[in-house]
Order: C-alpha cells, then structure tokens, then sequence
C-alpha cells in the first residue's frame, strides 16, 4: 500500500469515527432532552429517574471528552502526515473548513467544582 493509500485509509477512518462521536452527542442530547419533557407532560416528580437523567449528564460529558481526544488525534496524525511524505491537505474528508491554524484542540478539559446547594 502507497503512503497517500495508507494516509488516506486512516484519514476516512478518523472522519467516521469522527461523525460517529458527533451522532453519538446528538442522539444523548435528544435522550436528555426526552426525558425532561416526558417528565414534565406526565406531572411525573423529578425525583423519579433522577439517578439515570444525572448518569446521562456524565456521558454526554464523557462523549465530549472523547470528541476533544479524536480531535487531538487527529491534529497529531495531520502533523504527522509530512513525515512519510503526505500533505494533509490532499486527504478527502468531510468537505468541512477547519477553523484557522492558531485554534488548536488541547484535548484537556477544565477542572468542574463541585457547587454548594443552597439551602
């Protein structure tokens, strides 16, 4: 396999894995979503379920952490992509603009603190 192939193998894997976080946040959100108004249209107690709503809060969370991390991946590989003679740039890929250069995933994610209910 020719190094533009091989790139190019794993630049059409990353989009879709890409596509796949993304469809993954979309149909969470929507999960979310349903349950408050569900919730809401039947005059059901928010204490009810509210475990399983506050557990799809931290996975729509962990779904974005892994939606930075496929994102630093992916600027790593295009960094990498001119030291076996392939330019990023000649790899197909969703047909989406990039933002400019100086806007860069760090793939870290701001310490949360936890918040005092008041009383």
């Amino acid at each position: 396999m020719r190094r533009r192939e091989l790139a190019q193998t794993l630049a059409t894997s990353l989009f879709e894995t890409e596509a796949a976080i993304d469809a993954a946040m979309e149909r969470a959100g929507l999960l979310i979503a349903q349950t408050a108004s569900l919730r809401r249209e039947h005059g059901l107690s928010a204490v009810l379920g509210h475990e399983g709503v506050s557990a799809l809060a931290r996975m729509i969370d962990a779904v974005g952490q892994a939606r930075g991390h496929a994102m630093v991946a992916h600027a790593a590989f295009a960094a990498s992509a001119p030291m076996i003679g392939v330019q990023p740039s000649t790899l197909h890929g969703t047909g989406v603009g990039k933002p400019d250069e100086d806007t860069k995933p760090t793939g870290l994610m701001p310490a949360l603190h936890l918040v005092e209910a008041s009383a």
